[in-house]
């Protein structure tokens, strides 16, 4: 099972991913990140195939991924690396989450 997992062409739904601090191993306090980027790339890192803006919904620790047609409509099944990239609004501090396995499943017909 990969971190994330969705299915080609999915579309209309959220996809809430918690982010955790390394030192405390509660859900972090993204108070003060901004930006938040989900970035996806094939496992070779090659280059990236997708990037999206998340939102935060409110509960600590938690950034959501608002899934629209066009973010998957070029995504075939498969596997793959995510990565999320949160920044506050000076761009003075920027943190990166580790590598998420990302698992794009094929549809049943």
């Amino acid at each position: 099972m990969a971190d994330i997992e969705i299915v080609v062409g999915e579309f209309g739904d959220s996809y809430d991913i918690t982010i955790y601090d390394e030192d405390t191993g509660a859900a972090a306090d993204l108070d003060n990140f901004d930006t938040l980027t989900l970035t996806v790339q094939p496992t070779d890192k090659s280059g990236s195939i997708l990037s999206v803006s998340l939102s935060k919904p409110g509960t600590v620790g938690v950034v959501r991924w608002a899934i629209l047609t066009a973010h998957t409509s070029s995504l075939t099944e498969g596997d793959y690396i995510a990565q999320i990239d949160l920044v506050d609004t000076g761009v003075t501090v920027r943190r990166k989450t580790k590598y998420m396995t990302m698992r794009v499943l094929g549809k049943l017909d």
